[in-house]
């Protein structure tokens, strides 16, 4: 069926809109997952969104800290912190001798 070849998964954004992304998976895998979610009364789109967010959040969470640093570091680099966002806090530090 070509239903299964060409599996169209749509992906929420931000927006109201949504984007739909096309991927081709193997005949018998589609046959699987369809009829795995149909157990679980999801959807199809509802079933691979959810497993995709799992699996993201495992990854996330079995990141080292040294991805955690490096993450970290680079997103100060694509967005550095501006002086206001600190000055606020200044009249508040207390130091010690």
């Amino acid at each position: 069926m070509v239903w299964y070849k060409r599996w169209a998964v749509a992906e929420a954004r931000r927006s109201f809109f949504k984007v739909m992304h096309v991927i081709e998976i193997d005949d018998s895998l589609a046959l699987r997952v369809s009829e795995v979610a149909k157990s679980e009364n999801k959807s199809l789109a509802e079933f691979v969104s959810l497993t995709l967010q799992q699996t993201l959040n495992r990854k996330r969470l079995n990141r080292t800290d040294e991805e955690k640093i490096k993450r970290f570091a680079e997103s100060y680099k694509e967005k550095p912190q501006q002086s206001k966002e600190y000055m606020v806090w200044q009249d508040e530090q207390v130091w010690e001798d």
